[in-house]
């Protein structure tokens, strides 16, 4: 994973925009988020505070830390479409959190799965994810050469019989080929559910669930926000 390309710098880049920050401040930023974003570690759960289902309020705006600025434009079944700046500087996204999380005894923060537009770069489908814990690496990643396919324990984005690597920073995830965005948005709007699976720094398997229905007319949307 190169961290230094307009992939691995998607959320420092959302921020940028969103916060009007001076790009000397971008990579503090970035960590700031990443460390609002994910805890120290996930822990088990008594079990009289168990969480169970964790599904958004439908009319409520799924906000994700950092993006406090942005306003939001309208709500799709369990996705919502903010947007913030004006011309060249626009960036628009569509977001939502888990329906379901298991196992559901681990204590994590809050998971968001979100695509964005940014006018600026020509970004049409960049797709990101906040697990809401820090997560353990692909086996390969940070190895020279094209990545290969997942391994059972790596990280994935899956969509049907479809499974597509992630690379994970701190608690922050992006697909290991960016040239699988468009694919991946493209499927969004036709499947009626996304899981990512990774696991924790402790080894703890974990699943998200997110409902897609509503996405195509969420994405729809971003786009004609940031057209």
């Amino acid at each position: 994973m190169r961290f230094g390309s307009r992939h691995g710098l998607l959320l420092g880049g959302l921020i940028l925009l969103l916060c009007n920050v001076a790009p000397a401040k971008l990579f503090g930023l970035t960590s700031a988020l990443a460390q609002q974003a994910a805890p120290a570690e996930e822990s088990e759960a008594p079990s009289k505070r168990r969480r169970g289902r964790e599904k958004p309020d439908a009319k409520a705006s799924v906000l994700a830390p950092g993006m406090q600025q942005a306003k939001p434009v309208d709500i799709f079944g369990d996705w919502n479409v903010f947007a913030m700046g004006q011309g060249k500087t626009r960036v628009c996204y569509a977001i939502a959190q888990p329906q379901t999380r298991s196992p559901k005894t681990l204590k994590r923060d809050t998971a968001y799965l979100f695509v964005t537009v940014r006018k600026a770069e020509n970004v049409q489908n960049e797709v990101a994810v906040m697990l809401g814990f820090p997560a353990k690496p692909a086996s390969g990643q940070g190895k020279p050469g094209p990545a290969g396919s997942p391994g059972s324990a790596d990280p994935t984005l899956n969509l049907g019989n479809a499974r597509y690597g992630l690379v994970v920073k701190d608690g922050n995830a992006w697909l290991q080929n960016p040239a699988e965005e468009g694919r991946v948005v493209a499927e969004m709007g036709r499947t009626a559910k996304l899981t990512i699976k990774a696991a924790s720094m402790r080894g703890n398997p974990t699943t998200d669930e997110y409902a897609l229905a509503g996405f195509a007319e969420a994405m729809k949307r971003t786009r004609e926000e940031c057209k």
